[in-house]
């Protein structure tokens, strides 16, 4: 049997943490092959196949034993096709849930407060929140759309006051 030590630096490495001085270092890393030249010349008699046998009997059954459902239970699932198999199910069902009960998100604010649109004939008036924060500088800002004809093109205005309502300003847009 041929067995290879460790060098020095290799030595060295691993264990220079573990002495306060190379001296020391270098007496353990003696005595560590020292050691192992004792052990590689004592000779050891091979055993007979059924001495073999009954170690290994005597390992196997000394070793922990773990459940055995729960091996079966992982066995199962480590299964590829499986697992894959179990993602889209998992998926599915999550998606079902969603779809059938949907998230409300137009619980804070709706479109009537925002914005505001009065149908005449001829225009169409635009105001509410948008707009106001829109044209902050005016006071109770409105776009109006004119249709002046029926082929004409429709008219886009800016309709609001200024100075608390002294001044009122129309804006062609």
């Amino acid at each position: 049997m041929q067995n290879q030590h460790f060098s020095f630096e290799e030595f060295k490495a691993l264990f220079q943490d573990s002495f306060d001085s190379q001296e020391e270092l270098l007496n353990e890393y003696n005595s560590f092959l020292q050691t192992f030249e004792q052990l590689d010349q004592t000779p050891v008699p091979d055993l007979p196949y059924r001495e073999k046998a009954k170690i290994f009997r005597r390992s196997w059954q000394g070793r922990p034993q773990e459940s055995p459902w729960i091996l079966t239970l992982l066995n199962f699932f480590r299964q590829p096709a499986l697992t894959f198999a179990l993602g889209i199910v998992i998926g599915c069902i999550l998606m079902s849930v969603v779809m059938n009960n949907p998230i409300d998100l137009t619980g804070t604010a709706s479109a009537d407060e925002l914005l505001e649109i009065e149908h005449t004939r001829y225009s169409r008036t635009y105001k509410g929140k948008i707009i106001n924060d829109f044209y902050s500088e005016f006071e109770n800002p409105k776009i109006i759309l004119e249709k002046a004809g029926e082929t004409e093109p429709p008219q886009r205005t800016l309709h609001g006051t200024l100075d608390n309502g002294e001044i009122y300003v129309v804006w062609n847009l």
